[in-house]
């Protein structure tokens, strides 16, 4: 015992070292992930455009878009929260839309693709595609969360923006691209329980619907409809830098101020949020597929009862929808190239 008592003294100074290294460490990195954080705030300020362009394609229809965010916005909808009626009336609503712009089914029984979690009883993701005219490339996958909160303590969490707006501009781009045949299969998802967990998107992976293999990209649309700043943000491109010049292209046709920022890690960002996981591209990221993500800000309306459909801006709506059509007819031609 004696000699084990001098060997823990002659150590000592080894534990005073280390319990004083631990004491000056938190208010040091405190300090730290501030000045990153501010120098993330400075990056974004210099990358974010002064305007956004003059002339914006008019290919989709703003006012089926605006019908369709109303129509899944609405009361009856009830927040489309998973297992409920309005969850149901909204799946039958895209699916009736997809058979009637042609696409094919995709899911495990017609357009549905049903699955189970320890959080939701049942949920079913919405599968259609288009096929490409060169069935050799692998498939872009067009992803959008139709579901929402649902209704709590007697309040409806009506879900215009998260994510009627996503929903609405994935129909639409549906209606172009049956009408404008792209090289590659595009699969257009419309997910459920993403407010859970990103669980519709997992479970394309976890029940082995698809393989990442065979998949080429990801673009995904979530909170689409309204930022008083006209700002848009496009997530991916610290993955992907690669993608840079593809959103510069769409930034040179489009009046949305496109940014490109939150998916810096916290040791370059900082406090700063990284939006790398934060909606359903971020299963796809895991899955090692690249991927790039649209949407606002958090606004005051953001998971409140207040995001209703009468909240959204049209001609903003319009631009972030353009810029989504946009990029993505650029992965199909800029994929395609490159095989």
């Amino acid at each position: 015992m004696s000699n084990r008592s001098a060997w823990y003294r002659r150590l000592w100074p080894v534990w005073l070292i280390i319990v004083v290294l631990v004491i000056a460490w938190w208010p040091g990195r405190i300090v730290y992930m501030n000045l990153l954080t501010e120098r993330e705030a400075q990056r974004i300020a210099e990358i974010t455009p002064d305007r956004g362009a003059e002339n914006t394609p008019e290919r989709l229809s703003i006012d089926r878009i605006m019908a369709d965010l109303h129509w899944l916005a609405d009361a009856e909808r009830a927040g489309r929260a998973p297992g409920t009626p309005g969850s149901l009336a909204a799946r039958e609503y895209i699916i009736e839309r997809f058979e009637a712009l042609g696409l094919e089914p995709a899911g495990t029984e017609g357009y549905e693709h049903a699955f189970s979690h320890e959080r939701v009883e049942r949920a079913v993701n919405v599968l259609g595609t288009i096929p490409g005219e060169d069935p050799n490339l692998r498939t872009i996958v067009i992803t959008a969360h139709y579901d929402h909160l649902g209704v709590r303590d007697g309040d409806i969490y009506h879900g215009s923006d998260d994510n009627a707006s996503g929903t609405a501009v994935l129909l639409e781009m549906a209606r172009y691209f049956s009408e404008n045949q792209p090289q590659h299969t595009l699969l257009f998802a419309a997910l459920d329980s993403e407010e859970r967990g990103l669980l519709g998107a997992h479970a394309l992976f976890t029940t082995g619907h698809l393989e990442p293999r065979s998949l080429a990209f990801n673009v995904n649309m979530d909170m689409m409809s309204r930022n008083t700043d006209e700002l848009l943000y496009a997530v991916g491109t610290y993955h992907h830098p690669w993608l840079v010049r593809l959103v510069q292209r769409v930034q040179s046709e489009n009046g949305a101020r496109i940014v490109m920022a939150h998916d810096r890690p916290w040791y370059k960002a900082g406090y700063t949020v990284d939006w790398t996981n934060s909606s359903d591209h971020g299963p796809f990221h895991e899955q090692g597929v690249p991927f790039l993500y649209f949407g606002v800000a958090d606004h005051p309306d953001y998971h409140a009862p207040s995001d209703t459909s009468d909240k959204a801006d049209a001609a903003f709506f319009r631009l972030t929808a353009e810029a989504a059509l946009s990029f993505t007819k650029l992965i199909d031609q800029v994929l395609a190239e490159k095989r």
